[in-house]
This record gives C-alpha cells, sequence and structure tokens, in this order.
C-alpha cells in the first residue's frame, strides 16, 4: 500500500510537546509517512521546531488554524493520501492507542472497494466512549456542530476531532476551494465534498481521538489537585465557553455557506 502524509499543525510556545519527541514510538511511527509535513506558528518554540527537521519533517508557517492546516496541505503534493491531524492529537494516538493508528490507512482502504464508491474525504471521528472523555465545554458544541453535518449528510459524522483523511481528488477540492482561515474548516472541508458528491464523504470512528489536551499539562493537573478541578478552573469559563460557542457557530455557518453555493464541476 502507498504512504500517506502526514499534514499536521502546532501551535506549542512553551515547547510542552519537545518530550514526546524524543519516544521511540513517535520516532519510529513518522517514518510510516511519505511525508511529515506540520505548520508550525511563529509563536511556536524553536526548538520543538528544529527536533521536528531533524526527525525528517518539512516545517512550513503557520499561523491561525485554517491557514495552518491550507499551508501544510499545499506544502506536498506526492502522497498516495493525506492524513491531516492536529499534532498534538497525533501524539496522543500513536502513544496510547498505536495499533489502531497503524491500521487506519487499511481501514481507510476498506471504506472503497471499488473506483466509484472510494471516498474523497473520511472524517475520523470519535467513538462514544472518546467523545465522553472531552469536557462539556467542547462537547455540548462539538454535538450541536456535528449534528448539522450529520442533518446535510444524511447519515452520523464527527467531523470537529481535529482529524480528516483525503484523497488526492480531495486534497485538490480543499485547496481549490476552502476559504475559512479558523478551526470552522472542519466542517467547510467536508461539506466542500458533500457538495461535489455525497457519496465521496464518509465517517470512521477511532478510539485513539479521545481528549489529548491533558498529556502536556501534567505539573498543572498536580498542582489543581487532579484532572477534574484542573479541567473545572480551566475550561469551565465563561470565556470559553464564549470561544467554543462562537466557533459552532462559525463551522455550521461555513458549512451553510459551501452548500448553498455552486456545485462545482
Amino acid at each position: 500500500m502507498s504512504l500517506p502524509a502526514l499534514i499536521t499543525t502546532l501551535h506549542d510556545p512553551q515547547g510542552k510537546t519537545l518530550p514526546f519527541l524524543e519516544r521511540d514510538a513517535v520516532v519510529s511511527a513518522l517514518t510510516s509517512y511519505a511525508m511529515v509535513v506540520v505548520a508550525a506558528t511563529l509563536a511556536t518554540d524553536a526548538r520543538v521546531t528544529t527536533r521536528l527537521e531533524q526527525l525528517g519533517a518539512r516545517v512550513v508557517p503557520g499561523g491561525l488554524t485554517g491557514v495552518g492546516r491550507h499551508a501544510a496541505l499545499a506544502a506536498f503534493s506526492e502522497a498516495a493520501a493525506y492524513f491531516n491531524c492536529d499534532l498534538d492529537r497525533w501524539l496522543h494516538w500513536v502513544i496510547c492507542w498505536p495499533e489502531e493508528l497503524a491500521a487506519l490507512p487499511e481501514r481507510v482502504r476498506r471504506l472503497g472497494p471499488g473506483e466509484r464508491a472510494r471516498p474523497w474525504c473520511v472524517c475520523l471521528g470519535r467513538t462514544a466512549r472518546a467523545f465522553r472523555t472531552h469536557p462539556a465545554v467542547q462537547r455540548l458544541p462539538e454535538a450541536a456542530t456535528n449534528r448539522a453535518l450529520s442533518l446535510a449528510a444524511g447519515r452520523t459524522l464527527d467531523a470537529v476531532s481535529g482529524a480528516v483523511w483525503l484523497s488526492p481528488e480531495g486534497r485538490e477540492i480543499v485547496l481549490a476551494e476552502s476559504r475559512e482561515s479558523s478551526a470552522s474548516t472542519d466542517l467547510e472541508w467536508a461539506a466542500l465534498i458533500l457538495r461535489r458528491d455525497p457519496a465521496r464523504l464518509r465517517g470512521l470512528r477511532c478510539e485513539g481521538l479521545e481528549w489529548e489536551t491533558p498529556d502536556v499539562h501534567a505539573a498543572e493537573i498536580a498542582d489543581a489537585g487532579g484532572l477534574a478541578p484542573w479541567t473545572r478552573a480551566a475550561f469551565d469559563t465563561p470565556t470559553m465557553w464564549a470561544a467554543r460557542l462562537r466557533l459552532a457557530a462559525d463551522s455550521t455557518a461555513a458549512l451553510e455557506r459551501v452548500l448553498r453555493g455552486p456545485r462545482s464541476a
């Protein structure tokens, strides 16, 4: 089977991902891709980007989530498929669920046994258990966002996990037509494929897409007295709710904008 490219984004001013990039499992897993492209924000600790380059990754300038995703996707055009996954998500996946991650290309392949049915975009969603690991400030707005997409697609999808698989055809559509600069690209990219050909948009559920954020906050969690009090203090705030609800509204608006637009040839 031809190797996919890993396409990812990174914002890590404090260098919290650096210890994870020294793990044997991470170093080994990176070799399973045709290319690793990381769109890193300018604020990201230079030690992290240097280490990624040492491991063979191509680091390109990032920015807002949607801008970074587009830049990373545009940086490499020779892969059989493009696995877009936020880097912190990918690191958790490869460390905690390595067998599932390794089996992902074959699971995607089995979705389309023939050329006519081969998906151009696979929304890599979360199992019910993995979804429950996230705090309420993420679960509730994301449930609403996914409901909007699922109604449009006529089947249940989770498109806001921070992970999506694109074929070369899907990549070309996204690069040509994506306009969103924020994480609302989650729904926009799915909608672009849905508008072109609903049969080409599919979904898979994964255990490894459980909540990854606590991985890089062990010290803060210990200081707070455990995961539950840290989660309440850091995430159950009016500011965080406002940001997450705004993203849900923006994502749904992006979905509506795309689906109202002309169907591309």
